[in-house]
């Protein structure tokens, strides 16, 4: 059993991590389908890609390296990954999955964290922070605030020329 102030935390860091997510929601929420699929002058992804990269990332970084399945299309994997880009228009129903994926995959990590299934975690070296290694899952989900706020960052730069 986890202490209080353990669970405090977390919940903090889930709290955190929805108020992201559903501004990038938010952000994005009147956009076409093109418009989630223009890449502006001086980046090489698009806002479609932004969400599909904050889905991949907590799925690789909480599920993939605990050994366990993903929760989303794993096809979406590479498409989104640490290191892509768009190769490809990105279909208003991909985007659509994508945009449920947000939410739905914190609610069910939130509901994970509280059984054992996160016990065989692969500590893990980020590239985004030179010299951050995730340790354990709560090292995983701590790091997803930051990241997410890294991307909402670029998104908020992003709808401004689409």
């Amino acid at each position: 059993m986890k202490n209080e102030s353990y669970l405090c935390l977390m919940d903090k860091i889930f709290e955190v991590i929805r108020a992201s997510r559903k501004a990038l929601l938010s952000l994005v929420e009147d956009l076409s389908t093109e418009q989630m699929n223009k890449i502006p002058v001086g980046f090489n992804n698009n806002l479609a890609w932004q969400m599909g990269h904050l889905v991949v990332s907590q799925q690789v970084l909480c599920y993939k390296l605990s050994n366990n399945e993903l929760m989303i299309d794993p096809t979406l994997v590479d498409k989104y990954r640490n290191g892509s880009k768009p190769e490809s228009f990105i279909s208003a129903e991909e985007i659509a999955q994508i945009k449920a994926y947000l939410l739905d995959t914190i609610d069910q990590l939130e509901q994970d964290l509280a059984t054992d299934k996160f016990s065989n975690y692969t500590p893990y070296s980020i590239s985004t922070y030179k010299g951050y290694r995730l340790e354990k899952i709560e090292d995983a989900i701590k790091f997803i605030v930051s990241h997410d706020g890294l991307h909402y960052g670029c998104s908020l730069m992003m709808r401004k020329f689409v």
